[in-house]
Formats: structure tokens, C-alpha cells, sequence
């Protein structure tokens, strides 16, 4: 399956030009499986998201890119909080507690990597591939994610038209649910691609 694992839609993204049911016709148009809302600290409630399912037949997780002191988090099957963590190390202990994966987003962008050995125990990994960075920056990210526990994920980091589907994770098994997603990215069969 491919699953582009980090769009952002309006109205939850105030910095994204698009709305859901757009993103998903073309998520489907460029040949995806399926796609993940990261909005920006915010939470997609359960219900509007099933509510979407249904409308667009089309398979939508949602997950959280959070902003912390470390830059942004991507974390999946993390379910409750404010949508606000200002501290990587109180969103790592959440997701302890609920057993959620946290990636850190786009880690080469602005050339601070703020990874250290004290810190690198709260990701599973990186996004190795966004689609929003250069391919040096994505070079340097899949490098990076050679010193973690799994391997980095891919997602188009799309906030308008043309930024769907640029990049995606390549999953082995099926996947239909967030549970299933977790699990599918804590068994570490997966690789990030470039579209």
C-alpha cells in the first residue's frame, strides 16, 4: 500500500490550501492508496473522519504534527491530549502511555538537527523522504535515519494542489485502520518513496 503520511487540509492547517475531500481526489488521481491528516496541533475528531471515510470512499488516517522544542513531530496513534505539546519530552511520556510513534518531521530543513544522544530515544525515526524538501535535505534525513530503531517514512508535507503525492511510505501489509497503521509501522516493513 502507499500512504502519503503528512498532508495538511483546511480548516484544522490554517497554512494549507486544501480541502479534504480535494486532497483526496487527488491523492486517488496520482495513484495512492490512501492518505494521513497531520494537521498542525490539532486533533481530527473520530467522527468527522469516519464521516469522510464514508463520503469519499477512500482510506483517511489521521495522526498530529506536532510543533516542540525539538521542531515538528509527526506522531501516530496518539488519540488524546490538547492537540499542544511545547515539550518533546511531554508528548514522548503521552505517547508511552498510549503506545503511539513519534517521527521527527522534515529533520534536515533548516539545517539544526536537533537530535542528540539524550533525545534520540523519543523517535522511532524520521521522515527520511518530504516532499517539500530538496533532494540534498532528503539525502541527509535517510542518512539520519540509519541510527534509528526503524525506518524513515515518507509523506508529501502537502499543503496546496500540486504537493499531493509527492512522496509516500510503501507499506507490505494492509492497512485500513490507525491501529493498523501503528502496527504496520512498529513491524518496520515499510520504505519511504519519492513520486
Amino acid at each position: 500500500m502507499l500512504i502519503d503520511l503528512h498532508c495538511h487540509s483546511l480548516p484544522r492547517s490554517q497554512c494549507s490550501s486544501l480541502a479534504p475531500v480535494q486532497l483526496v481526489e487527488l491523492a486517488r488521481e496520482r495513484g495512492l492508496d490512501g492518505v494521513c491528516l497531520v494537521e498542525h496541533d490539532a486533533f481530527w475528531p473520530a467522527k468527522e473522519l469516519a464521516e469522510l471515510r464514508r463520503a469519499t470512499g477512500f482510506l483517511i488516517l489521521a495522526g498530529v504534527e506536532f510543533s516542540t522544542d525539538m521542531g515538528h513531530v509527526l506522531a501516530f496513534g496518539l488519540r488524546t491530549g490538547s492537540g499542544m505539546f511545547a515539550s518533546a519530552r511531554a508528548l514522548f511520556d503521552a505517547s508511552k502511555r498510549e503506545g503511539a510513534l513519534l517521527y521527527l518531521a522534515h529533520p534536515a530543513r533548516d539545517g539544526h538537527l536537533r537530535v542528540s544522544h539524550d533525545t534520540v530515544e523519543f523517535f522511532e525515526s524520521v521522515e527520511a523522504i518530504n516532499g517539500s524538501d530538496s533532494r540534498i535535505q532528503n539525502m541527509a534525513a535517510t542518512g539520519l535515519a540509519r541510527g534509528f530503531r526503524l525506518p524513515g517514512i515518507g509523506g508529501s508535507d502537502a499543503h496546496m494542489p500540486a504537493e499531493v503525492g509527492r512522496a509516500a511510505t510503501r507499506f507490505e501489509a494492509a492497512i485500513s485502520s490507525e491501529a493498523d497503521l501503528v502496527a504496520a509501522l512498529r513491524s518496520g516493513r515499510y520504505e519511504a518513496v519519492t513520486l
